[in-house]
């Protein structure tokens, strides 16, 4: 593709406090403080597949649309999710108490909540008991989300309501957070992904992590702060196809789409989020035998927000130490997985149905034909960005809201692409490199962001990131 195509002007502002900010709306009172409870307001909650009816949400019986992927939801064929606005904390806390008023059949109503970490990133969603209850978060946090599901026509949801705890352990301090908005400013960058998945941009599974220098060291000076790595696993890759089905998060599967679906709902990002990404990396291993030649395969990645659940599990978060499902399983090994290669629980997924692939992860159709450019289903390299820590957040954005944008091997715009980024990807910038002048939704300029080892893409497609220190000299590959 041309990069005529990809310098359109077209300006576009973006908040990062949060994914679900991007989607809800701002005049509508979210929540009403009384003895210490946060009550949510119905009425201000993004639903998917819900109506609000007499001052109540139940499922909505007219709604048209089939799931992405039916497959996954074995047994439940209609639900519904209503995600409230995320609401600031006086005080950190990790240990929410989280109630629920459903009539109906109350069993058929369940909720999640997480927060925001210091580093400005999403905890991943942690489950409600049954009825209400004490939810432990894995960080101390400084804003807190709640999100209902209603699964059924005989159940309806009168009200919600939070409180935050004593906290367990020891919480950060106010966090700088993710340094939101910074980046229009600074950045500048090139290459904007065209219409039919041709955009391009997306970096190799490295975890290069603290590459950006700024730091000093050697002679004296602090060592560098290297942030914390994201977990990384190989998984199976399948296609999801399935277009003008609806996904788990309420987005309509469209035939260029760029995302992935995860067999659990601990990391499934709000409706066009990007708040859970993974960076995606093709291997050359071909089929669930791994037939290819993987020693001279270049790889070719792609960021990658969650937006649905699945394939085969939604109760697998495999990149867990603490997975809530299969727990005397590895660590990064699917469900699906052991039970296609070595007849795990019977070769049966966890609705009873024989496993026919090893998959661990789906790709929505432009990611795999465009973005990592596929043959055939594929063992990649994942990495679970959410769960490595940030130093300077930034989400990817272009002007249409759905093209990706190029990722390349260098600052410019002669360097090759080696993959794409999605709109809404939340990447971590390691560094700031001068490079090729290019326009994006935040104007003209010629910076551009190191979001992996050899990756790279215009300052100017993404918010966030500003903060990251300069490219130490001699990082970046010589120009073709």
């Amino acid at each position: 593709m041309s990069d005529d195509r990809c310098e359109r002007t077209t300006v576009r502002t973006l908040t990062v406090l949060g994914a679900a900010a991007l989607l809800l709306p701002t005049a509508v009172p979210v929540a009403h403080a009384e003895d210490g409870w946060l009550r949510q307001d119905l009425e201000s909650a993004d639903r998917v597949g819900l109506v609000l009816d007499d001052g109540a949400l139940r499922l909505d019986e007219e709604r048209t649309g089939a799931p992405a992927a039916p497959r996954r939801e074995a047994g439940r064929t209609h639900s519904g999710l209503a995600t409230f606005p995320e609401q600031p904390l006086e005080e950190a806390t990790d240990v929410l108490d989280v109630r629920l008023q459903a009539d109906g059949r109350t069993e058929d109503v369940s909720a999640e909540a997480r927060g925001t970490r210091a580093d400005g990133m999403w905890t991943e969603w942690h489950p409600v008991p049954d009825g209400g209850g004490r939810v432990v978060l894995d960080a101390g946090v400084f804003q807190v989300q709640v999100r209902v599901a209603v699964d059924g026509t005989d159940a309806v949801l009168d009200g919600v309501r939070l409180r935050p705890l004593e906290p367990l352990d020891a919480v950060p301090e106010a966090g700088e957070g993710s340094d939101e908005g910074a980046g229009a400013g600074s950045g500048e960058g090139t290459d904007e992904g065209a219409g039919t998945g041709s955009g391009e941009q997306a970096d190799g599974g490295s975890d290069e992590g603290a590459g950006a220098g700024g730091e000093e060291g050697a002679d004296g000076g602090d060592l560098p702060d290297v942030p914390d790595a994201p977990y990384s696993a190989r998984l199976f890759a399948t296609r999801i196809g399935l277009v003008g089905g609806t996904t788990a998060n309420g987005h309509t599967v469209r035939p260029d789409d760029h995302f992935v679906a995860l067999p659990s709902r601990r990391g499934l990002a709000t409706r066009g989020g990007g708040e859970y990404t993974v960076r995606v990396c093709s291997t050359g291993a071909l089929g669930p035998e791994g037939k290819g030649d993987t020693e001279n395969h270049e790889p070719r990645c792609a960021y990658l927000p969650v937006w649905d659940v699945g394939p085969w599990n939604i109760t697998d978060d495999h990149w867990n130490a603490d997975r809530q499902s299969w727990r005397d399983l590895d660590r990064g090994r699917p469900q699906a997985q052991a039970a296609y290669t070595e007849g795990y629980n019977d070769g049966l997924d966890g609705f009873g149905r024989r496993v026919a692939n090893p998959a661990g992860i789906d790709l929505a159709d432009g990611a795999f034909r465009d973005g990592l450019q596929l043959p055939t289903n594929s063992w990649v390299e994942v990495d679970y960005l959410w769960t490595g820590e940030y130093r300077a957040r930034a989400e990817i954005a272009t002007s249409t809201r759905s093209d990706p944008v190029i990722v390349r091997g260098g600052p410019g715009l002669e360097f090759d692409s080696v993959g794409l980024a999605a709109h809404a990807a939340n990447v971590d910038v390691e560094c700031r490199a001068d490079g090729d002048s290019a326009t994006g939704p935040f104007g003209t300029g010629a910076t551009w962001y190191r979001i992996g080892e050899g990756h790279y893409v215009p300052a100017v497609f993404a918010d966030g990131g500003a903060q990251a220190p300069e490219c130490e000299p001699g990082t970046a590959l010589p120009r073709p």
